[in-house]
């Protein structure tokens, strides 16, 4: 190469567009000084001193950002270009965030900037170029740079510069290349002599600009149809057409590709030159008959077949639809005669692949469908079809949608339900559904409904067997889900299977179909459930969408090549890529030289393929091939079986690697058609060296490719900055659209429901609803009694017609006629009228909301993907299937690969080829033979080897059409042989030289292969009369053949080379062409056990035998290879079918031919491509077992028949050769004649070798592997050590290492003392090792437990495990129970560490106002839940039905059933009794005819209690605890007994003693001390809990005697309850009011305009009526929740006040009673024994609440004063609830209240200063003034000082500081917010929650305020009364001074002096 020379400086009279002296000129007129080959400035000015790279480039830049809107100069608009294109190829971050930037106003201003300012300014030539350089140039390498057009992040920005380029109408894109055009014409043409330089320079210029023209129409659908683009588009395709053949070719092919696409996307291609390749002379057409084409959709004669028929491939549905299943018109299908196109060029061929392939998938899903709607409609015969489809189905009958969910991933769930398909038990149904392998995820099926509607879907991944099967969900909601779920799945449910479906295609009409169908208005129709089994969606529906997108958009590669629009004949010249055109380019081959030489291949440097062979590993044909591969932009190689194709290929990607960073390839796209082929051909690159290689797909069985798999290699890749935030934003749009989805699915399950209908009705039809749901009174006045909800909608819909039907109304008349006059059918209709009313809106809202969920999430995909496409830029090998690419077609187009290898190019559908001709590929190679496999497909009818599918030829490759087209007018591409062979031996290669590679040639060492042992020749073919199965297949859906005669011919001929013991498991393969055949072929060989060895332990045989010589007859010692194992004979073969093990190789292959029949139909093994794989693929030797006579009229059977025949290779025996005695012959036709003539793979004579123990061996002759294995059964010789007794096992098996010999009563003595009974003989003679296990006691060190273990075991060792339980107390106040080891570390005989479990014990702590305890495991100091059992209270009239927890109403009853016939109680019942027990015994007898045992005035037992009568147990029971008497020696006449409800019973004066009679009663002096009197002496009420039975704890609330102390007991619980339970709702309504505020600050949208002034309230008064004037006034029903909370706190109100409370309750009975039975005595009633404290609490929540409302309502006036009428307020009424709060606070003791009650009347103060309104000059002195407004804040100041006051003297009171600081700025500066945050409110609510624990005993302050303490019922520390700041607590379990226990508190009737309460 020449040495660069320095650029010239620019003339300066160029400058000024006055030169003269053109090129004699010193100084340079062009633009190559500024501009390099790259397009990109060549030089660029020095950053500043300060600029510094990276961050500091981006701040800059930002800098310059803001000034966009202060009119840049040109100087600031060139350099912010200029760092613009630093930035894009600095950090990906910064380069994101400038894109993003740039697509923003102050961005755009510089665009806007530049075309109407700057260019407008360049006049001259000099100026037009500068633009260029500085402005244009930059911008363009910013758009179209690969980061940037590229990017999923950036889309969106991109496309607004596009569009904003463009410009409304176009004109600012006119601008813009109206300057390009002129430019680059007067750079090339109108300089004074254009150079080769300035055309460069032109050419790129028009390439990156032509880039950003084909964007921009992409960018925008209705570009295609601007006439703008069109001109423009003309002239610059005027300039190409005046350039000659000295331009710069890549430019122009790279040029001349942008012109091709835009001119296709405009469909002006006809009027644009083309770059054709030369081609031969065109010889004419030969002579063909056709018939008429009937064209598709509107183009067809007879019109459109169906909705789904149209002339566009764009506009088709993958999936059939409903027209199109019952259409009987046959579909368009074009031929393979491109001449009969409807399209012309690669939109025809991409069309004609579409509908083939289309019509090859889901045209049989469309038959069966069609079918399935004929068997439901009765039309159709399951016989006739099975014998016309190859696709087998499953119909699942009575199916129903019966639920919906949505989730995060995919979208709708539909959950539908049949009834089983088997009546079977849970586990036969379930081993029934796995086996069957039906409805598996991913499973395509189709609901069919009654009226022939269909919706195909896919089976959800939620779907599963069993219950136990549901995996794991993504998020706690997933969970939520997911346990819904966990009942509904195949097998779990006896009379119904449940699966969900995912809609396969979610259009807005299957949406709504589905929706529909789950919620049906109108008649119900049949539906059913088709399942397509083994048909995946997936494998069809991404290649047919890929080639739809092509169709848009068909920027395709080489179509002059593929698709040529004109046809041409014979051979066509490929010329080289197009990035081999670039000057000085050339492929460096010194990688695949052996010497060190340099190897070059370039256009114009020719490469003799001689000498790379000379200088490689290559032979002659690899290396012509690997030459043009290179040379050639599309490459065709052709490889013969064993030529080393894929070899060859790896070969070419090493050239292409070693030449990536010169060439600018990028990532080398590598394609296959199966994952197994494409694993292998990674995995031989990685084995090359090859390390940079990234696989997409997950179905990879290789471990090599786990971790170059896509997904693993993205996880551990970082994201930018604006990724995060990107990825962040479309999470929480996917968060917000999940759940109004889902509200809205759920709105959907219950809108046909009678409450959904009765909303409606209420809104819409009040008429209707007052009708159905109203009270009706009839004529006579009288409401009928309706005993079920809806009774009157049941009775109206369900009339009976009489007589006959009259016409029925339309729905408009009947919305206004009268419902109880309509027939039945107007009923109906007008009923489900109203549910469509309901639904159908529902259903919108959805469709609205799933189209902007679809919209977000594919957002988020392509974010995600950005991740991807990064990694695979950065990798030099991509691996990826033909369907994963189809999957992944957006990421890869966005790759720009340029390099496209596709691997087995022959069994590729055309369709996937299309699809992997990326628009940046501009070198393809595709390496297969046409000769092998074609490609699968499932229609016969589209099949070259039918007649009838021959015009259609959809199984013939892209690859076969190429190289050999099927018309000899077509073209023909030039392709490459490969002709040496290294795998077949010669007599098997000769098969396929002589009948269809005659240029085959055999290489390498193929002639000096082995021979096959065990069998006498390597090539036979074995022939048979065995016919083949024509008996019924066990699988109805099984189409394929089998042999059973072959079968057993097989396994035979296999077992008997496995037992060969020469070949490991891949070198023996059994191929069939059927399937059928393979299955029982598997289930032969997985139960045949085999024994096998590896390939190391047969290399150690090899070694073994090696080292035998005929000399040596010693017995050896050493043992024979251990690797001899059983397995089955499966696993020691390769099972295949034919059609999969293309591309395999094995050293042996038996085939199974399977068909033998009378009719010599051989079926698809007529054609040469299967027969050429299948003989094609063993390397020493191949056995063929089959009928010749079926075979022989196939042209190439019968070749192959000739040759084997000429070589006696052909018999209908089989002679085998025993390797021992090779003479002795071995001739089988049966497989019995294997186990007959060699029964284990020899002869069968005696085996003559020795075992390895010196016995002889006592088998048949068998190969070293199978000696090797036999176990000599001769008694074991061999003596043990240390004793005489002999070996008992047998002489193959090793000896024991120890004598087990059993010796009873051995004289040994041990350490310890202790005797052995037994003893085994090795123990004997080592005494040390007998461990004693004698039972003994010992002491653990440490823990101190005492432990039984054996005598040997060491409880000091540290190993010692004490099981014993821990006993250690917990901080619970529960002993540890857990084993004393697991809590407790021991080191030398020390405790070194504790760590007790979490205590898992019943907590058991007793609740305050009841005598149960918690029942809860143990949650440490929690507080326990509030009581569940049922109430206990009860009394001899009724029961409280209520929990324990809640409160409950004393019985009000005024009689009390404490009564005898000599006295009774005059009390009500809710009262303690006023009575003196009656002791005397009960004069009444019992059932038996016995006088009763118990007391007058009790309840009589059951007879079976009776004294006289009882059995023995009952007479024997201890009724005396004291004296220890039993019932049959009570004398019950002086004392009875008492029988409470549990069945325990003790005499009188035992329950006496033991309910303390004496403390509430004046007791006689006699021995029986009797109550005489009421007492006085004791003190009421100071029972700490109800008494209860001492032997049950059962109740005795049914003994009248104790009703004085169990009633006044109940009474004591019941107030206790209240306290409590008033307690508890107070926090939570005051927690509520915390949640209401932060709802009601959270931002919101404002409210509505109102119109007119506030309409008059009716129905409210006193505060609630300010508060919803308040509402009115703001609108939008803003503080509709918060006035709904201040009703509930009003009616927690009433529930607490004194009316309310048991004690004044009680009180008020008593009162009654006395007035109504006149009563004698004074009854005094103490009030403040009653609790005020829940009274001043909902008081003061009931203020707070108004407070808040007003407070917001402060804030929002201000905005809305102008818009809406005065407000006028009266708050008196607050201010004097206000002040009752204060007094009430005040008398009871209560300063925290008391703070509140003023705190609060001074905002009201406030509140009412604000809105007085201002004094105008009309008003009188007496009104309205600023007088006012001082009264009521000097108010406001007094109550804050007394608030003050109180604050300081009650240290309690200081978390309502900060609300009082905030009342205070209220009043003083008219400023309202809440100061006091919501978690400041929830800490003090917490802490009072703390005052009454749910467990412990009850206790007052000094000034009477109740607590609680903990369970032992003392105080363990000091505090203050969180009340009034009074001692509370103490220490050591002694109470403060002046703190008193609450005896009084479980009963607060103090105050009833004459009764003693």
């Amino acid at each position: 190469m020449s040495e660069l020379r320095p650029p010239k400086q620019p003339c300066p009279y160029f400058k000024k567009s006055r030169c003269n002296f053109g090129v004699r000129c010193k100084y340079s007129h062009e633009l190559n000084s500024t501009i390099n080959q790259q397009g990109t400035p060549s030089s660029r000015p020095q950053p500043a001193s300060s600029d510094r790279p990276g961050e500091d480039d981006l701040r800059q830049w930002k800098r310059l950002l803001r000034q966009a809107s202060h009119s840049p100069n040109r100087a600031t608009c060139d350099r912010f270009f200029e760092l613009a294109v630093r930035l894009i190829n600095e950090d990906l971050g910064a380069c994101q965030e400038a894109v993003k930037l740039l697509a923003k106003d102050d961005g755009l201003a510089y665009i806007r900037t530049l075309v109407e300012t700057h260019i407008p300014n360049a006049i001259n030539a000099y100026a037009k170029q500068d633009l260029w350089v500085k402005q244009i140039q930059p911008l363009f390498t910013v758009i179209t740079h690969q980061r940037v057009a590229d990017s999923g992040v950036l889309e969106r920005e991109v496309a607004t510069i596009y569009n904003f380029m463009q410009g409304i109408g176009s004109r600012r894109m006119k601008t813009i290349f109206d300057f390009v055009i002129t430019i680059s014409d007067s750079v090339m043409y109108n300089t004074t002599q254009a150079t080769t330089t300035s055309t460069t320079t032109g050419l790129i210029i028009l390439e990156i600009s032509l880039a950003v023209l084909s964007k921009m129409i992409d960018c925008n659908t209705n570009n295609i149809i601007d006439d703008a683009f069109k001109i423009v588009l003309e002239r610059v395709a005027s300039i190409f057409n005046k350039l000659d053949g000295t331009s710069d070719e890549y430019l122009m092919l790279q040029s001349q590709k942008w012109i091709s696409y835009i001119s296709r996307r405009l469909g002006v291609g006809g009027k644009l030159p083309f770059y054709h390749s030369r081609s031969t002379q065109n010889i004419g057409s030969r002579a063909e008959f056709t018939l008429p084409k009937n064209l598709p959709g509107r183009l067809s004669v007879s019109g459109p077949r169906h909705d789904n028929d149209h002339a566009s491939i764009t506009d088709i549905s993958i999936l059939p639809t409903h027209d199109e299943v019952v259409s009987v018109r046959g579909e368009y299908l074009p031929s393979n005669d491109p001449s009969s196109f409807h399209l012309p060029g690669i939109i025809g061929r991409l069309d004609r692949e579409f509908r083939l392939l289309r019509e090859d998938t889901v045209g049989q899903l469309r038959d069966a469908v069609r079918f399935q709607l004929e068997i439901m409609k009765g039309q159709g015969q399951q016989a006739g079809y099975q014998q016309r489809q190859n696709l087998s189905t499953y119909m699942y009958k009575d199916a129903e949608f019966v639920g919906t969910s949505f989730e995060r991933f995919s979208g709708l769930n539909m959950t539908m339900r049949f009834p089983q398909p088997r009546k079977l038990d849970f586990a036969k149904r379930r081993d029934w559904w796995t086996q069957s392998k039906r409805l598996q995820p991913g499973a395509l099926v189709c609901v069919i409904g009654g009226d022939s509607s269909i919706l195909f879907c896919v089976v959800s991944e939620a779907t599963v067997i069993t219950a136990a099967d549901q995996k794991d969900k993504r998020s706690q909601d997933a969970k939520r889900q997911a346990s819904q779920k966990s009942k509904k799945a195949l097998a779990q449910d006896d009379t119904f299977a449940y699966v969900y479906l995912n809609i396969a295609e979610p259009s807005s009409q299957n949406l709504q179909q589905a929706l529909r169908w789950y919620q049906n208005v109108g008649p119900m129709h049949q539906k059913c459930l088709v399942e397509f089994p083994g048909v995946l969606l997936a494998s069809f529906q991404h290649t047919l969408k890929a080639l739809q997108s092509m169709s848009r958009a068909p920027d395709v590669p080489f179509i002059d090549l593929i698709a040529p629009s004109t046809q041409i004949t014979g051979k066509v010249e490929i010329p080289p890529p197009l990035y081999a055109t670039k000057a000085g380019f050339y492929f460096d081959l010194g990688c695949l030289s052996s010497s060190l030489t340099e190897l070059r291949l370039s256009p114009t440097q020719y490469l003799d393929p001689q000498d790379l062979t000379n200088r490689s590993t290559l032979d002659e044909t690899q290396s012509s091939a690997l030459v043009n591969s290179l040379s050639r932009g599309i490459s065709l190689i052709q490889g013969p079986p064993g030529t080393g194709k894929s070899y060859t290929g790896e070969k070419i990607i090493k050239v292409l690697l070693a030449n990536k960073e010169k060439g600018n390839l990028g990532p080398i796209l590598c394609v296959c058609y199966t994952n197994h082929a494409l694993d292998q051909l990674l995995e031989h690159l990685l084995d090359d060296g090859v390390k940079q290689i990234i696989r997409i797909g997950s179905r990879s069985k290789s471990e090599r490719l786990e971790d170059v798999n896509l997904r693993s290699v993205a996880k551990s890749t970082d994201r930018t900055k604006s990724e995060k935030s990107s990825l962040w934003a479309t999470g929480k749009s996917l968060d917000t659209h999940e759940f109004a989805t889902t509200r809205t699915l759920e709105q959907l399950g219950h809108c046909l429901g009678r409450p959904a209908l009765q909303a409606y009705l209420a809104e819409h039809y009040s008429w209707h609803h007052e009708a159905l749901f109203g009270n009706f009174v009839d004529e006579d006045g009288f409401q009928p009694v309706n005993r079920r909800p809806n009774q009157r909608l049941e009775e109206w819909l369900s009339v009976r017609e009489r007589g006959a039907t009259p016409t029925s109304r339309p729905v408009e008349q009947l919305l206004t006629a009268e419902l109880w006059t309509m027939t039945r059918t107007e009923r109906y209709r007008l009923y489900h009228y109203w549910q469509r009313k309901i639904r159908d809106p529902i259903v919108s809202e959805f469709l609205q909301e799933y189209q902007d969920y679809d919209t977000i999430k594919s957002q988020r995909d392509r974010i995600l993907r950005e991740v991807d496409l990064r990694c695979l830029s950065a990798t030099d090998i991509i691996g990826v299937t033909t369907t994963g690419l189809a999957r992944n077609l957006d990421l890869l187009r966005r790759l720009r690969c340029k390099v496209l290898i596709c691997e087995e190019a022959g069994e590729v559908l055309e369709a996937h080829n299309l699809t992997a001709l990326l628009p940046s590929i501009e070198h393809c190679i595709l390496i297969g033979d046409q000769q092998q496999l074609r490609p699968q497909i499932q229609n016969y009818d589209l099949s070259s080897v039918n007649p009838r599918g021959l015009k259609y030829s959809l199984d013939v490759s892209l690859f076969e059409r190429l190289v050999s087209p099927s018309r000899d007018d077509s073209q023909r591409l030039p392709y490459d042989t490969l002709e040496t062979q290294r795998r077949m031996h010669p007599s098997i290669s000769e098969l396929v030289r002589k009948t269809l590679y005659p240029a085959l040639v055999d290489g390498g060492a193929v002639a000096d292969y082995p021979k096959v042992m065990g069998l006498k020749n390597r090539l036979f073919w074995f022939c048979h009369t065995a016919l083949e199965d024509r008996a019924q297949q066990q699988d109805p859906t099984s189409t394929s053949h089998t042999n059973s005669f072959e079968i057993d011919m097989t396994v035979a001929l296999v077992q008997h080379l496995v037992r060969q013991g020469t070949y490991a498991p891949d070198d023996i393969a059994v191929i069939t062409p059927y399937l059928g055949q393979l299955h029982r072929l598997r289930r032969a060989m997985q139960n045949l056990v085999q024994i096998s060895f590896g390939e190391k332990d047969l290399e150690e045989l090899a070694a073994l035998d090696a080292s035998k010589t005929d000399q040596q007859e010693v017995i050896s010692s050493a043992p024979a290879p251990k690797g001899a194992a059983r397995t089955t004979l499966l696993k020691s073969i390769r099972l295949a079918t034919v059609d999969n093990f293309q591309g395999e190789e094995a050293k042996v292959v038996v085939i199974s031919l399977v068909r033998s029949n009378n009719e010599q139909r051989c079926g698809f093994l007529s054609t040469s491509n299967r027969i050429n794989v299948l003989l094609s693929r063993a390397q020493h030797g191949m056995c063929i077992i089959g009928n010749t006579n079926t075979y022989e009229h196939v042209p190439m059977w019968a070749q192959v028949l000739k040759i084997l025949k000429g070589s006696g290779n052909i018999g209908d025996t089989l002679q085998l050769q025993c390797p021992r005695h090779p003479d002795h012959p071995i001739h089988v036709s049966t497989p019995d004649h294997f186990l007959q003539f060699s029964p284990e793979g020899g002869c069968s004579r005696q085996c003559d070798q020795r075992l390895s123990c010196g016995h002889a061996c006592v088998n048949r002759c068998h190969s070293q592997v199978l000696h090797s294995a036999v176990r000599c059964l001769e008694s074991c010789p061999r003596p043990k050590t240390g004793c005489d007794h002999p070996c008992k096992l047998h002489c193959g098996d090793p000896c024991e290492p120890r004598c087990n010999e059993v010796l009873c009563n051995p004289k040994v003595a041990l350490p310890c003392g202790h005797n052995v009974s037994k003893a085994l003989c090795w123990q004997v003679q080592d005494s040390s090792s007998i461990m004693c296990r004698m039972q003994v006691i010992k002491t653990v060190p440490g823990c101190n437990h005492t432990v039984n273990v054996a005598c040997c075991v060491d409880v000091s060792s540290a190993e010692y495990r004490c099981t014993s339980p821990c006993g250690d107390p917990q901080n619970c106040g529960h002993s540890c129970r857990s084993e004393c080891y697991r809590c407790k570390e021991r080191k030398e005989g020390k405790i070194i560490a504790e760590h007790h479990e979490i205590c898992r014990q019943i907590c058991d702590r007793a609740y305050t106002a009841c005598r149960h305890s918690c029942r809860k495991a143990c949650h440490g100091t929690e507080k326990c839940p509030p009581c569940p059992h049922p109430c206990e209270v009860r009394c001899g009239h009724s029961k409280c039905g209520k929990k324990c927890h809640e409160p409950c109403a004393p019985c009000a009853q005024q009689t009390c059933p404490s009564v005898c016939p000599h006295q009774k109680c005059t009390m009500p019942c809710a009262a303690p009794c006023d009575w003196v027990p009656c002791s005397k015994r009960c004069e009444k007898l019992l059932g038996c005819g016995h006088r009763c045992p118990s007391l007058c005035g009790e309840s009589c037992p059951h007879s079976k209690y009776c004294q006289a009568c009882c059995v023995d147990d009952i007479k024997s029971t201890t009724v005396d605890f004291i004296m220890g008497s039993q019932y049959h020696e009570v004398n019950l006449d002086e004392d009875p007994c008492i029988f409470p409800d549990c069945g325990h019973f003790l005499t009188k004066t035992n329950m006496d003693g033991l309910m303390d009679l004496k403390q509430h009663y004046e007791m006689s002096a006699d021995l029986d001390s009797t109550p005489i009197a009421l007492s006085n002496s004791t003190k009421p009420f100071s029972m700490d809990e109800v008494k209860t039975c001492p032997s049950c704890r059962g109740s005795l609330r049914n003994i009248a005697r104790y009703g004085k102390i169990v009633r006044r007991a109940m009474l004591d619980e019941v107030t206790k309850k209240f306290i409590t339970w008033s307690h508890n709702a107070f926090l939570q309504l005051a927690n509520k009011l915390v949640d209401v505020q932060m709802d009601l600050t959270a931002p919101k949208g404002q409210p509505q305009q109102q119109k007119g002034a506030v309409g008059k309230l009716s129905g409210y008064k006193g505060r609630l009526l300010q508060l919803q004037v308040v509402n009115e006034w703001v609108g939008n029903s803003r503080y509709k929740a918060a006035i709904q909370h201040f009703n509930q706190i009003t009616t927690f109100v009433h529930r607490v006040r004194k009316e309310e409370q048991p004690l004044q309750r009680v009180a008020n009975f008593v009162q009654h009673a006395m007035k109504q039975r006149n009563i004698t005595g004074e009854f005094v009633f103490d009030e403040s024994a009653l609790q005020i404290k829940g009274v001043l609490q909902a008081s003061a929540l009931s203020l707070k609440c108004e407070i808040m409302i007003f407070t917001d309502f402060m804030m929002t006036r201000q905005t809305l004063t102008d818009s809406r009428p005065e407000i006028k307020l009266d708050l008196s009424q607050e201010m004097r609830d206000c002040e009752k709060l204060i007094d009430a606070a005040r008398l009871s003791q209560y300063p925290r209240e008391q703070v509140e009650g003023h705190i609060y009347f001074a905002k009201f103060c406030a509140f009412a200063r604000t809105l007085t309104p201002e004094p105008t000059e009309e008003s009188t002195s007496n009104e309205t003034s600023s007088g006012v407004r001082d009264r009521l804040k000097q108010l406001g100041v007094t109550h804050i000082d007394a608030a003050n006051k109180l604050l300081v003297g009650y240290p309690s009171t200081a978390p309502l500081k900060p609300e009082l600081e905030e009342a205070e700025k209220m009043l003083r500066d008219a400023t309202f917010y809440t100061d006091v945050s919501a978690d400041e409110m929830r800490a003090v609510y917490r802490a009072m929650a703390g005052e009454f624990l749910g467990t412990g005993h009850w206790y007052y302050c000094v000034n009477g305020h109740p607590f609680t303490v903990g369970e032992c019922g003392m105080p363990m520390e000091e505090a203050r009364c969180p009340e009034c700041g009074s001692p509370v607590g103490g220490t050591h379990h002694r109470a403060a001074e002046g703190v008193r226990r609450a005896n009084e508190i479980e009963a607060l009737a103090g105050g009833v002096n004459r009764m003693r309460i």
